[in-house]
């Protein structure tokens, strides 16, 4: 079997891509919290992990990926209303076509749960 190196190289940037890392938040949320609750008591969901992405083809993204999409879908997935200690990073996997995101990782606790 002989290996082509141009074929090689040339699929590998299908196959390419990366993730930034954007912002670090000591607590986040777009919801409604309880001010009151302490934090340090409530039960939390550890490393949970919310995402907002698109497709992209020929560079063109279908839609815009959001910081709002991704912590809602973190704190859906944790069962919570606040993230604490979050960190935020940018995906691109894409050459012709492909994924572009936003993810967002950190632990989420329900702040209405001692009411």
């Amino acid at each position: 079997m002989k290996l082509y190196p141009s074929l090689f190289v040339a699929l590998s940037f299908l196959f390419t891509g990366c993730a930034t890392h954007l912002e670090d938040y000591s607590m986040i949320s777009n919801k409604n919290v309880n001010l009151q609750a302490d934090i340090s008591k409530l039960r939390k969901e550890k490393n949970v992990e919310g995402e907002d992405k698109t497709f992209v083809i020929l560079g063109m993204a279908f839609n815009k990926p959001t910081l709002k999409g991704a912590l809602n879908n973190a704190l859906e997935k944790g069962n919570g209303d606040l993230m604490l200690d979050a960190s935020v990073y940018e995906i691109n996997y894409d050459f012709l076509f492909g994924i572009k995101g936003i993810k967002i990782k950190g632990d989420v606790v329900n702040t209405k749960e001692g009411l």
